[in-house]
Formats: structure tokens, sequence, C-alpha cells
């Protein structure tokens, strides 16, 4: 019994390169959205200006 507790426990604590690898798909995917985020401002401007 005492085993079985200790498998299963250590089966659900993710490993470490999971961790990294989650923090890694985390800033990738904040960086793309602060770059449209900030892009769209940009060409809503360069727009407004070419306008003139």
């Amino acid at each position: 019994m005492e085993m079985n507790k200790e498998t299963t426990r250590k089966q659900k604590q993710p490993g470490v390169l999971k961790c990294i690898l989650i923090e890694i798909r985390d800033s990738i995917i904040f960086e793309i959205i602060w770059s449209i985020v900030t892009f769209i401002p940009r060409t809503i401007i360069r727009v407004i200006r070419n306008m003139n």
C-alpha cells in the first residue's frame, strides 16, 4: 500500500523539463500577443498619416 501511494505521488508531479517547456510556451504566446497588441495601433497611426 505504501509503495502505491509513493508511485502515484511521483507520477502526478510534472518533470522539470515539462515545466521548462510550459514556461517557454507561455512566454512565446505572450510575445506573440504583445506583438499583435503593439502592431495594431502603429498600423492605425500609419494609415491615418497616409490618408492626409
